[in-house]
């Protein structure tokens, strides 16, 4: 006799199977939802990673970048320096050997980041356009844009929830300039204002005239258009303005600062001149890590060139303006002498950046002296742009400047862009 089915047990063996279902439905959507999460947190990560190589490429690419300066090389090398962190840097300089820079790596450190030329463009505002390098003037481009998409980024648990979802793609960019430095900064030497002179009238300076040290050892800057000085009276010396010239100048002065005088200190030689390429014998150069170079030493005198005429950008005879030299990579054309050698072209290439066009401050040097117990000290009064004509050798050991015009004038080559009130130095900074 066969057992009686009740109609609650035949309810029940329909239902059988259905805890299942939701059971896996509830996972299916739970692991959509981790995987969401998994996926999203590892997108991010590889977002970060790609950000900070774009933000290292434009970085290094804007430390390049000469607007106003007719460098027609400019923006190869920004090119280079951009991909640096790709190509693994290595050095045009045959004497330094091969220097490698630290690639920058993505995904969890696995793939190295690939940045190609057309991946970094220039722009003469930050709103753009960005266009490519071949499209550039090197002249007018003042910002640079690194941008990479990173596509076929495997996709795991979130195709759970969309089996059509196989790789996605992150990108990141970045933008950079050239801006001032927060602090005002100028290389230790005043520049003596002419009496009378003023704000008004350049400090009754003429803007391509030649300011020169006093001769000998005096112990007044009667003689001269220019000489040392102390930023931080009395506890500055000789160390002090030997950092200040070899490193990137000195900041935390402002105008109505007192400045003291340091007359005349032969031990700076090495240090004025490293400006312009050249180092003391046994001593090395920029590849040992000492002070780095201008991108020319090529010097001015009155042997190749007429006082107060331009030797920045202008012209005197055949020889090279400071531009041209630049451009070339020019190095110290005289004989150097004193237990001092130049720097090659490849090393001024290698590792020359902008370190003659200067900020020196404007002062009354005739306020120098004693009277009675008291010491007294001129204060800054204005800002000069000045321009590093010749090094500091035994043949030509009174150093030049080039006076082209305050700092604080609209267009001034040390000023922030053409924009008046800024100055230098000039550093890398990120604006987007």
């Amino acid at each position: 006799m066969k057992p009686h089915t009740t109609r609650l047990n035949r309810g029940a063996h329909r239902q059988r199977g259905a805890v299942a279902i939701l059971l896996g439905l509830t996972l299916a959507v739970l692991i959509g939802f981790a995987g969401l999460a998994i996926d999203l947190g590892r997108f991010f990560v590889i977002k970060t990673e790609l950000q900070n190589a774009m933000d290292a490429c434009a970085l290094s690419a804007s430390s390049q970048l000469r607007p106003g300066q007719n460098n027609a090389n400019a923006l190869q090398r920004a090119v280079a320096y951009g991909r640096i962190f790709t190509t693994g840097g290595v050095s045009e300089n045959p004497l330094a050997g091969n220097i490698a820079a630290i690639r920058n790596r993505v995904n969890f450190q696995g793939q190295t980041v690939n940045v190609q030329p057309e991946n970094i463009t220039f722009s003469t505002t930050l709103d753009g356009p960005y266009v490519s390098l071949g499209a550039s003037n090197p002249n007018t481009a003042a910002f640079v844009q690194c941008s990479l998409p990173l596509a076929g980024i495997p996709v795991f648990f979130m195709r759970v929830l969309n089996p059509l979802l196989n790789t996605q793609t992150v990108s990141a960019r970045a933008v950079a300039t050239l801006a001032p430095s927060a602090s005002a900064c100028a290389i230790p030497v005043a520049v003596c204002r002419n009496p009378g002179g003023n704000a008004s009238n350049n400090f009754g300076l003429t803007v391509g005239q030649w300011l020169t040290r006093p001769a000998g050892n005096p112990g007044s800057y009667g003689t001269g258009n220019f000489g040392w000085i102390d930023f931080t009276p009395p506890a500055g010396g000789a160390a002090e303005l030997a950092a200040i010239l070899e490193g990137p100048g000195q900041c935390s002065v402002g105008l109505g600062d007192e400045v003291g005088q340091e007359g005349f200190i032969n031990s700076l030689d090495a240090s004025w001149n490293s400006r312009f390429g050249i180092y003391r014998n046994g001593q090395g150069g920029p590849q040992l890590g000492t002070a780095a170079p201008d991108l020319t030493g090529y010097g001015y005198n009155l042997s190749n060139w007429t006082a107060g005429a331009n030797a920045y950008s202008g012209s005197s005879g055949s020889a090279l303006n400071y531009l041209a030299a630049a451009s070339g990579y020019q190095p110290y054309q005289f004989n150097t002498s004193g237990g001092f050698s130049s720097s090659s072209t490849g090393e001024h290439r290698t590792f020359g950046r902008s370190r003659r066009v200067a900020v020196a401050p404007v002062v009354d040097c005739g306020v120098w002296g004693n009277t009675g117990n008291t010491t007294r000290r001129p204060a800054i009064e204005g800002w000069a742009c000045v321009f590093m004509l010749n090094p500091l050798l035994a043949n030509t050991d009174r150093p030049t400047l080039e006076f082209m015009g305050l700092s604080t004038n609209a267009g001034s080559l040390c000023a922030t862009n053409g924009q008046p009130g800024t100055f230098g130095p000039l550093v890398p900074q990120l604006v987007q």
